[in-house]
């Protein structure tokens, strides 16, 4: 059975009552991400016209994205070979020509064209960046990622699960 996650969606009537508009499951989604909703740009978010369930890895230019993600623990089984079709794998997913640009630290970090708030909900976590150690973070630490190179590294035994919402660039 594959994992979902319950969205409840509100909005409005046409007396301006309050109401749940969609009551929805969602599954996984790209590496290891559950798409919650994305708004789309140039319209009000509270437009209920102006949001979706999300069919894109990123928001577009001042759209946004809810999204609950996945990283698992490190494989100690993992070869070079897997790695490389992880990695190419993940920037194919990605879909972003932007993303890869600079992967000396890891094979993984990439960049974004968002700004990024992310939440670490549970597991063991840093945040890799191009300069500096990585940045170990324990639960409800928050990260405002602004469209830097980054990669978040397992440190743990068991799945690290993280939240987000991201804002497309201008």
């Amino acid at each position: 059975m594959t994992e979902t996650h319950r969205v409840i969606v509100t909005g409005k009537d046409q007396s301006g009552k309050s109401q749940v508009l969609e009551d929805l499951q969602v599954g996984v989604s790209g590496p290891g991400n559950f798409n919650f909703w994305q708004s789309l740009r140039g319209v009000s978010p509270l437009d209920s016209s102006a949001a979706k369930s999300p069919t894109n890895f990123f928001p577009g230019a001042s759209g946004t994205m809810f999204r609950l993600f996945s990283i698992p623990a490190a494989d100690p089984e993992m070869t070079p070979q897997d790695l490389e079709k992880l990695q190419e794998w993940f920037f194919n997913e990605v879909g972003f020509a932007g993303a890869r640009v600079d992967t000396t630290r890891h094979p993984l970090m990439h960049t974004t064209p968002t700004l990024d708030y992310v939440i670490l909900l549970s597991g063991e976590i840093s945040l890799l960046l191009d300069r500096g150690e990585p940045v170990p973070l324990k639960p409800f630490d928050a990260v405002v990622q602004r469209a830097t190179n980054h990669f978040w590294v397992n440190t743990g035994t068991t799945p690290a699960l993280l939240m987000s919402v991201m804002v497309g660039g201008a």
